[in-house]
Formats: structure tokens, C-alpha cells, sequence
């Protein structure tokens, strides 16, 4: 590819994300028809990380329809995506922007509606499976959660505003400098932090220290009505539709900040692999995050599919979507033999009402209750009077 074709493929369109930084690129170029540029969303994420600009490079999908001399008003519901369909756009640099093969704008005042979404998936896979190009109006997009259980394999979703001065019936006339997209968060985004319901921190001695010790998370499928497995995301309003609930447990143990504890815990007995992954709880006051970093430093997430539109009610009841956490209380004790005792718990922790509202990022603080052990101020039965009696030598 020639010098000057690379610069027909520049990007000149800004990407504009809710809460997130702006990356802005103008060049144009001076051909008659210039090639559609566009600003770009990232690929497949691995990870239960947000979507932010500098995640865009490896692509993102969109369609486009060319309706000639009629509006999308009118054209739309019969439209198909017969100028561009789930057509991929990626970076190698951050900077230029590529996709093949080029599409050049239509004669002046025939109009081309554009709609994007991310990350970008082939037809069958990556989180979000796309319609058949033969079917009419806006995209619907089917999003599923990720199906083997890995919560560190959540992928944010984003999805481009129908929006009628930026999107809609773009031409080359009105759209020289390309075409601008607004990506929006359409799921619920969810972390934890915890904490002990006790101040624990404070200790004299090694002997005697308690610890809360939190092993593992579930979301519990049976008593959460609201967790869906999919929803069809409608890009032309915005809404979701066709939710299908979940059908089992959703294991979001991978994404606990998890650290060896077999200094504290060192029997193998209660060891998993000679280990004992546990996310250490001591201090009431300080509460810690329950979800880890990756290997950049990015913090993980659960995304759901939520319930309502942002300036929705969110869900109805406290429970709607239930998460079940394994946790230990550790008490070090040199008296004896394993020199620290150990109880098992399990707790449900209910997510409140108005949980799971479209876009709306929610940070729940979860409380692990510790109950002391309390020795009262005894009662001493008193000895009585003294029997009296003989003895016969």
C-alpha cells in the first residue's frame, strides 16, 4: 500500500466515550470522494477490564446503510446494511486507522446511516453475534456473558448513539472530516470491596490474631432472578430486549484478589495444592477490594446485563441478583496442636434494589460478620452449710 493510500485510511473522527478520556484525529483528505474514516473500538477483550480509548487499536465493528435520496426516518425500518456490514476497523498504532476493502462516500446528497459497537466479533462468537445481512433495520445485537464460567473472560460491552446529527443520513458533504461516533457502556458494571465486621487490626501479640479469609464468590443462579446469560441490544433506542436468565451458577472466584495464606493457614489439610488463596481481611474501618489487577495493573469487573435503561428503577427487590461468598475465620493460637483454629462460613450477600441499571458503574461494600466468642461473669454455686455427722473410730 502506497503512501498515499494510507492516507485515504486516516481516521477523522473523534471517539467519544462516557466517563473516558477523548481521542481526537482531523486530517482530511483532498480527493473529491474521500474514503470513510472512522474513529475505532478495541477488539475482543480477555479480561473483566473497562473499555477505555487506548483499548480501541485491535478494531471494532460497523454497519452502514446507503439509502440514497431517503432520510433514515423514512428508510430505515426496510434498510439493510448494504454499505458496510460488521466491517472491522483496526489500528496498529493508535494513530491510522485501516479496513479493507476501502468505501468511498456515494455522489453528493445520498445519504449512508452508520451504526458501531465492541468489541468486534465474527458472526458467531466473542460475546456478540450479529444478525444475517439480509435483515432490515437498526442492528440487534445478541450479547451473552461469557459462557465457561471464567469471570476474568467479561467483556465490557459498548455500543455507538443513534444519533441524527452524527450518525444519520452522513454524506460527504456533511461528513468531510468523517464520521463521529459516541460509544456508550450498555451493561452494569459491578466491583466489591470488604471488610470484617469487627475491627481485627489491632493485636498485642502473634498469639491471638484473627483473620477473615475470604475463598471464594458465586453468583447464585437459583435465587437470582435478574442474572441473565444473554440479552438482543436494539441499537436504534438503546434498549435490550429477549433476556434470557441464567441456568447456573456463575463462578466469580478467578477475579478475588486471592493471595497465599500458607504462612497463616499451614496445615495441608486445609490446604488446596499446598496452598491457601484467600483475600485477608482485618481491618472494619479500611475496607479492602475484593477484585484483583491484571498483569497491567488493570482492575477487573463483573459486567451483567442489566435490568433497566440508566434513568430506569434498576431492580425491584433486594435479591434480585444474589452473590455467595466462602469465607474462613482464622485465629492464630499457638496453644494448639495446628497452632490456629479454623470455622467455615458461607454468606449471601443480596444486591440491593435499583441494582443493574444500563451504564451505571456500582461499588458494593460487603461486610463478613465475626461473632466473638465471650466468656460472662461466671456464677459461683455457694458451698452451703456444713453436714454434720459422726464418725466411729
Amino acid at each position: 500500500m502506497d503512501m498515499k493510500t494510507k492516507n485515504l485510511l486516516t481516521v477523522a473522527a473523534s471517539l467519544l466515550f462516557a466517563g473516558c478520556s477523548q481521542n481526537e484525529i482531523t486530517e482530511i483528505s483532498p480527493d473529491a470522494n474521500p474514503a470513510v474514516g472512522f474513529s475505532v473500538y478495541s477488539g475482543v477483550q480477555t479480561k473483566g477490564t473497562e473499555i477505555k480509548v487506548e483499548h480501541l487499536k485491535p478494531g471494532f465493528g460497523v454497519f452502514a446503510y446507503h439509502t440514497g435520496a431517503d432520510a433514515w426516518s423514512t428508510a430505515g425500518s426496510t434498510a439493510t446494511p448494504n454499505f458496510m456490514y460488521n466491517q472491522k476497523v483496526e489500528s496498529a498504532d493508535g494513530t491510522n486507522w485501516t479496513y479493507t476493502p476501502v468505501k468511498y462516500w456515494p455522489k453528493d446528497g445520498e445519504k449512508v446511516t452508520f451504526f458501531a459497537y465492541g468489541p468486534y466479533s465474527t458472526i458467531s462468537g466473542s460475546g456478540v453475534t450479529v444478525l444475517a445481512n439480509t435483515v432490515a433495520g437498526a442492528p440487534k445485537l445478541t450479547f451473552a456473558i461469557e459462557s465457561t464460567g471464567d469471570a476474568t473472560k467479561m467483556i465490557d460491552f459498548v455500543v455507538a448513539k443513534n444519533d441524527a446529527s452524527a450518525t444519520q443520513d452522513r454524506t460527504h458533504a456533511n461528513s468531510a472530516s468523517g464520521v463521529t461516533f459516541t460509544f456508550q457502556h450498555v451493561l452494569s458494571r459491578l466491583t466489591f470491596e470488604a471488610k470484617p465486621s469487627v475491627e481485627l487490626s489491632a493485636t498485642t501479640s502473634t498469639k491471638g490474631t484473627t483473620y477473615v479469609m475470604v475463598k471464594s464468590a458465586k453468583i447464585l443462579q437459583a435465587s437470582s432472578s435478574k442474572f441473565y446469560k444473554s440479552g438482543v441490544f436494539d441499537c436504534a433506542n438503546a434498549t435490550w430486549g429477549t433476556k434470557t436468565q441464567a441456568t447456573a451458577d456463575y463462578d466469580i472466584t478467578k477475579v478475588l484478589a486471592l493471595s497465599d495464606q500458607k504462612l497463616i493457614v499451614t496445615n495441608t489439610a486445609d490446604q488446596t495444592s499446598n496452598k491457601y488463596d484467600a483475600v485477608k481481611l482485618t481491618s472494619n474501618a479500611t475496607p479492602v477490594s475484593l477484585f484483583s489487577t491484571d498483569a497491567s495493573n488493570i482492575k477487573q469487573y463483573l459486567f451483567l446485563i442489566p435490568e433497566t435503561a440508566k434513568a430506569g428503577a434498576g431492580t425491584t427487590s433486594a435479591g434480585d441478583v444474589t452473590i455467595q461468598f466462602q469465607y474462613d475465620i482464622v485465629t492464630v493460637d499457638t496453644a494448639v496442636a495446628k497452632r490456629y483454629t479454623i470455622t467455615h462460613h458461607t454468606t449471601d450477600a443480596k444486591l440491593p434494589a435499583g441494582a443493574l441499571k444500563q451504564g451505571t458503574a456500582y461499588k458494593y461494600t460487603v461486610e463478613f460478620g465475626i461473632n466473638e466468642i465471650k466468656i460472662l461473669t461466671p456464677t459461683v454455686d455457694s458451698w452451703g452449710a456444713d453436714s454434720t455427722g459422726n464418725i466411729t473410730a
